[in-house]
C-alpha cells in the first residue's frame, strides 16, 4: 500500500529546490558576463546631456549590444569631467584604477586627450612630454588587474570650430587647441602600436561635424553626436571581434 503524499509539503520543497537552482544559475550567468569599462573624461561621462545615465555613449553602447543580441556584456561608465591621463592633471584618471580593480573588466575602452590640450592656467599641455609614459603606465596597471583584458585606446574627438553659437573667445581657444588634438591622435596611435593594444580613431570621424556638436561648445557632442560616438565604438568592437555573440 502506497503512502499518500502530503501535497502542500511536497510543493514547498519543490519550490525551495527550484529557487536554489535558479539562484545558482543566475549567479553562474552573471559570472559569465563580460565586463566593459569605459574610461575617460567628460565626453565619456556624458557632459551637456540632460540624461547622461541613458544618453551617454557607454549607455547607448550597452543598448546597442543588447539590440544586437549581445546579451552577456555589462557596460560601466568610468568617465570623470575634466580628467586627463596625465598624472599631473587635476582631475586625472588615476583614481579610477581602484574602481577598475573592483570591477575587474574584460574589455577597457580609454578615451583621453581633450583636456591634455589645455594650457595655462591648468598647464596640462606644458606637461605633454609625460603623456606617453603615463599612458603606458596606465595600460600596465590595467593588465595587472586582468592580464587577458582587451584594451582599446581612442584618439580624442576633433574640436569643431564651425559649431553654431561659438563666441569669439571660444573660437580663439579652440583654434589654438585643435592642432594639439591631431598631434595627440598621432601619439596615441603610436602608443597603441608599442603597447600592442587596439586603436580607434575618433578624431577623423568628427572632423567638421558641426551638426553633432553641442551649440556654443564645439567640444562635447550633442545627443545625436553621443549616439554616433557609441555607434563608432560598437562597430569597431564587432568588426575587430572584441565582442562576440
Amino acid at each position: 500500500m502506497f503512502k499518500r503524499i502530503n501535497t502542500p509539503k511536497f510543493s514547498s520543497i519543490f519550490s525551495l529546490v527550484a529557487f536554489v537552482l535558479f539562484s545558482l544559475f543566475s549567479h553562474f550567468v552573471k559570472a559569465q558576463n563580460i565586463r566593459i569599462a569605459c574610461v575617460g573624461n567628460s565626453i565619456t561621462a556624458g557632459a551637456r546631456l540632460s540624461q547622461p545615465l541613458t544618453e551617454s555613449y557607454p549607455a547607448v553602447l550597452s543598448s546597442m549590444l543588447k539590440q544586437g543580441q549581445l546579451l552577456n556584456y555589462d557596460v560601466k561608465n568610468f568617465g570623470i569631467g575634466g580628467a586627463t591621463i596625465l598624472r599631473f592633471g587635476t582631475p586625472n584618471l588615476w583614481p579610477i584604477i581602484d574602481s577598475l580593480q573592483k570591477f575587474k573588466p574584460d574589455i577597457v575602452i580609454i578615451k583621453a586627450g581633450t583636456n591634455e590640450t589645455v594650457g595655462k592656467p591648468r598647464l596640462n599641455w606644458e606637461h605633454i612630454s609625460e603623456f606617453k609614459k603615463d599612458y603606458s603606465d596606465y595600460i600596465s596597471l590595467i593588465r595587472r588587474i586582468n592580464p587577458e583584458c582587451r584594451i582599446v585606446i581612442c584618439s580624442p574627438l576633433d574640436m569643431v570650430i564651425e559649431t553654431d553659437g561659438l563666441s569669439s573667445e571660444r573660437i580663439t581657444d579652440l583654434s589654438g587647441r585643435r592642432p594639439r588634438i591631431w598631434e595627440l591622435r598621432k601619439r596615441i596611435k603610436k602608443i597603441a602600436r608599442s603597447e600592442q593594444v587596439s586603436f580607434l580613431d575618433l578624431t577623423k570621424p568628427f572632423k567638421g561635424k558641426a551638426d553633432l556638436m553641442t551649440k556654443s561648445d564645439g567640444v562635447h557632442p550633442n545627443r545625436d553626436g553621443y549616439h554616433y560616438l557609441a555607434s563608432l565604438v560598437f562597430d569597431y568592437l564587432v568588426k575587430s571581434k572584441i565582442v562576440l555573440k
